[in-house]
């Protein structure tokens, strides 16, 4: 028996060696190199690097712990379980390497594809060319060569309060290319590259819900940067921020490579996390792995946020220019001018007044010139706001030019650049703590604001009279009560666009939330309740110094209030009204009225409010509210609170 085991043991080695043989026998040279490209590659342990995780936007799920690559595009994976198994991934990437077949995307090979990969792998692990051929990509080469970029910028506009896409702003990346001999550089035609989703904003609350649940395609694009301005400097009016960044022509190399591996790459688009500056830093953080940006963001991605995390880096910025909107450089020329002097222009831009006539109200012609150049502006910023043919515009400006031109020339004006860039100001989330007393009974309050802006922060940064807040938090507990719920209120907006001498900007909010009843009911309670309230408005600024801004609200209101009297709606309408003063650059204080009349009989509203906020420092404010309201024929409600703020 021992003999039979004995040779059935060797029998059974001999096989197994015949077969590993056979498989050797069969195995190409160039099959075999890649099986060690991938032990290599085992061994220096590459698929957990942060370059590949960056690679193939791998992150770890928060809630079940387990790794997915943030790509919803099939065609971006080379193995069947690419998506969740970076190692798989990686060998399935070699392979792919040796097949020169043009399969993929724009009919290229899998090197010419993916070709960050095949570069950082190449410098990796060192690729032998005679058994894997460096591949020929002429459509990479070809837009390669036409970028030509050998700097990057960060570029950030302003919030855009009338699209939802755009209320924190947005970021994409310019391109510039290097100047060839002789001439400058002009950022106007360098490459922008801009992710974002492919949806109709016109399609109102269905645009905000598909954004929100992700049912819109995200892709990234490169443009023309002159495109980009007339979009968001000229029809949006929305101040642009540059911050150009500090990378060596390597880490440009690998930005671009990973920007063309991107390009027929689709994402799932959240507005909150996964939006136009959360993948951006994924490019960041390709052309230098060791900034690991895209990971310091979990559960939301604010634009201003990543720009902040940007600037933040030490070694990452290298300088800061402002391109003011047009809206901007209006204000400033009607500053200058003062009110009579942008009445004349505005007269001119609408042809009220003939250029030649001018100089029967204006002797100066320094200030002639000044009222010609901002009556030119003006045509060109209304034409973009109303229907109006492109030869119509042309001829009125070509008139108004013409004016100028017969005057001596003067220096150009320039719009000053704020002394504080949007970097600079508050971190966008808060926590309040609050006590005081409501309506007799000892009351404290925890608040928590994700985002991002309310009227009585320090505006230093910020759009002024521009408000924004998403799913603030309060809870409360009263001396004779438990901890509950006291307001969720997912949407919170106000814009208080000031009337000026040539703009006329129109001011809005809207409110939306969750919120306990002012009343309480016979046992004591005080329900939980859907309030909508908004309405159009106008806004002035009431000094020059702008520290007073007062306006006026139509006050729509729809209410499901379990403690009214006749039924749970309640659907009205009145005025509100308000002040918002600054005392001191540390101290702001808001003061607001309203009255309401509702249908169907259900008592009238009125009530008064005042709430102030103290700066410590950039990061606490004390704060106090006090505010009084009452229905017709039911108790008065009376509210004071006292509290500190911290932002995060």
């Amino acid at each position: 028996m021992r003999i039979r085991s004995l040779f059935m043991g060797a029998t059974a080695l001999a096989l197994s060696l015949m077969a590993a043989c056979a498989m050797a026998a069969s195995s190409t040279p160039q099959q075999a190199y890649i099986q060690t490209l991938q032990q290599q590659a085992r061994d220096k342990h590459l698929a957990d690097s942060p370059m590949w995780r960056t690679l193939l936007h791998y992150r770890v799920q928060p809630l079940t712990r387990l790794d997915r690559s943030l790509a919803d595009d099939s065609d971006f994976f080379l193995a069947p379980q690419g998506v969740h198994a970076p190692e798989q991934e990686l060998d399935a990437t070699l392979a792919a390497f040796a097949d020169p077949t043009p399969r993929h995307a724009l009919d290229q090979p899998a090197a010419c594809r993916f070709i960050a990969r095949y570069q950082w792998l190449n410098d990796e692990l060192h690729f032998d060319p005679q058994q894997l051929p460096p591949p020929d990509c002429p459509r990479y080469r070809q837009w390669r060569d036409g970028i030509q970029a050998d700097k990057v910028t960060l570029i950030f506009p302003s919030a855009y309060l009338n699209s939802p896409a755009s209320m924190y702003g947005h970021t994409f990346l310019r391109l510039d290319p290097q100047p060839q001999a002789g001439q400058n550089r002009s950022p106007l035609l360098s490459y922008a590259v801009n992710y974002a989703a492919n949806g109709n904003e016109s399609e109102g609350v269905a645009y905000a819900l598909k954004g929100l649940t992700g049912l819109y395609a995200g892709q990234f694009t490169n443009a023309p940067y002159y495109l980009r301005i007339r979009e968001y400097n000229d029809l949006e009016n929305r101040d642009i921020w540059e911050y150009e960044l500090a990378l060596t022509p390597k880490e440009i190399d690998r930005l671009l490579a990973h920007t063309w591996e991107l390009g027929p790459t689709r994402f799932d688009y959240y507005f909150f996390d996964e939006n136009c500056s959360y993948h951006l830093l994924s490019l960041l953080d390709a052309a230098r792995p060791k900034l690991g940006l895209s990971n310091r963001f979990t559960w939301w991605a604010i634009p201003l946020d990543t720009v902040k995390a940007v600037t933040d880096t030490p070694g990452l910025l290298k300088a800061i220019r402002y391109r003011p909107s047009n809206s901007t450089e209006l204000r400033y020329r009607a500053h200058l001018l003062g009110p009579q002097g942008a009445q004349l222009a505005q007269q001119l831009s609408q042809g009220q007044l003939a250029p030649a006539d001018l100089i029967q109200h204006e002797p100066s012609a320094a200030r002639r010139a000044l009222m010609l150049e901002t009556a030119e502006r003006l045509t060109s910023f209304e034409a973009t706001r109303r229907d109006s043919t492109e030869a119509a515009t042309q001829r009125e400006r070509m008139a108004l030019l013409a004016a100028r031109a017969a005057l001596p020339a003067g220096e150009p004006l320039i719009v000053p650049t704020p002394a504080i860039d949007p970097t600079q100001g508050h971190n966008t989330a808060r926590t309040d703590i609050m006590i005081g007393q409501r309506n007799g009974h000892g009351l404290i309050q925890i608040q928590a604001k994700p985002a991002y802006h309310e009227l009585l922060d320090p505006e230093a940064g910020y759009q002024r009279g521009a408000a924004i807040q998403f799913f603030n938090l309060t809870l409360g507990k009263t001396s004779d009560g438990h901890v509950q719920l006291e307001k969720l209120v997912p949407v919170e907006i106000t814009s208080l666009s000031a009337r000026e001498p040539l703009l006329s900007a129109k001011s809005w909010r809207v409110h939306i939330g969750l919120e306990r009843a002012d009343n309480s009911r016979a046992d004591g309670s005080r329900p939980l309740g859907l309030n909508l309230n908004g309405g159009p408005g106008l806004a002035y600024e009431l000094n020059a110094h702008e520290s007073l801004m007062g306006y006026v609200f139509l006050d729509n209101q729809a209410r499901w209030d379990r403690s009214l009297p006749q039924q749970p709606w309640a659907i009205g309408t009145g005025l509100a009204a308000g002040l918002l003063a600054d005392l001191s650059p540390a101290w702001r204080i808001q003061l607001e009225a309203f009255k309401r009349a509702y249908l169907d009989k259900q008592p009238r509203e009125s009530g008064l409010m005042i709430q102030m906020r103290y700066s410590l420092n950039l990061q606490w404010n004390l704060s106090g509210r006090c505010g009084v309201s009452q229905r017709t024929g039911m108790p008065v409600n009376q509210e004071c609170m006292v509290g500190l703020q911290r932002y995060w």
